[in-house]
């Protein structure tokens, strides 16, 4: 009989070990999506050029070409370093105002990312190109 509690006793203790590893290794895990590492740089807008490169008036739309260059000597990834976004905005003639608003996710340093987007307004306007304007904002 006394053998018999030794080994329960033995058992229980091996569980609780057990159990205490396991609530360890889950609470330290490296997946929280709210890190950043010790090595990350905050970014800013001003950390971005922005350059319309050219724009061209459909029926409903605008397609409007650009570059994008991340202007400083680190990596931007919108995991580490926050997330911005590019507003485009343009005027109707009759003041009605149409905007499309596209993310930013990863641009190497010093590196200029060419892409285009299509600002959608109603077809029954008539668009002034020259109110157009481009803003990065961050989130």
């Amino acid at each position: 009989m006394r053998k018999l509690s030794f080994l329960k006793s033995t058992f229980s203790l091996v569980l609780l070990l057990s159990m205490s590893i396991l609530l360890v290794n889950c609470s330290s895990s490296s997946s929280d999506d709210d890190h950043v590492g010790p090595t990350s740089n905050t970014f800013n807008p001003a950390d971005f050029a922005l350059t319309i490169t050219e724009t061209k008036l459909n029926d409903d739309s605008v397609r409007i070409s650009y570059d994008i260059k991340n202007i400083t000597n680190t990596s931007y990834n919108n995991y580490n370093q926050g997330n911005f976004n590019i507003r485009f905005t343009v005027k109707a003639t009759d003041g009605t105002i149409f905007q499309d608003v596209g993310g930013l996710d990863y641009i190497d340093a010093g590196i200029t990312k060419a892409d285009f987007t299509y600002l959608e307004f109603n077809k029954t306007k008539t668009i002034d190109l020259t109110t157009l304007t481009a803003v990065i904002e961050k989130q």
